[in-house]
């Protein structure tokens, strides 16, 4: 199964439904809804569990900010980034290229529902991870993540 994009978002949604109450919770929220969706990306990454918890402390300082969105793009880049080096030697990755939009997306109109919000969010993070690319080492043309 490649890239889960109706799993992001029933993980999304339950963190926007019961967040922890605390930053680092929060931030293990995100990066484990980040580390199943991408669990079995094409091609495939030995990196995911590395990605995770690179995005995991990264979201904890974006987390901290009063304004988190110029923060989590980074965040999200370092996560692909990561993702992107596990598909060695087989690949050489070129990750999705930032922004992913995050910004334009919380300054509004703000979803209704938390079902609302986890949908945009999960259609905005897949659509920016399936501009990932990947060469074969051997030769070849670039696949599109998925």
């Amino acid at each position: 199964m490649p890239l889960n994009a109706s799993g992001l978002k029933d993980d999304l949604e339950a963190l926007a439904s019961e967040p922890e109450p605390d930053i680092p919770g929060c931030a293990q929220q995100w990066a484990e809804a980040m580390g199943a969706y991408a669990a079995s990306i094409v091609p495939a990454s030995t990196a995911v569990a590395a990605a995770t918890a690179t995005l995991k402390t990264a979201l904890e300082s974006a987390f901290a900010l009063p304004a988190a969105a110029t923060s989590m793009e980074t965040a999200f880049l370092a996560f692909a980034t990561t993702v992107g080096g596990g598909m060695a030697p087989g690949f050489v990755a070129t990750p999705p290229p930032a922004p992913i939009g995050f910004a334009t997306q919380f300054a509004g109109p703000h979803p209704a529902t938390h079902a609302e919000a986890a949908q945009a969010i999960a259609d905005l993070v897949d659509a920016w991870m399936k501009t990932g690319t990947a060469t074969p080492s051997g030769g070849g043309s670039p696949v599109a993540w998925s």
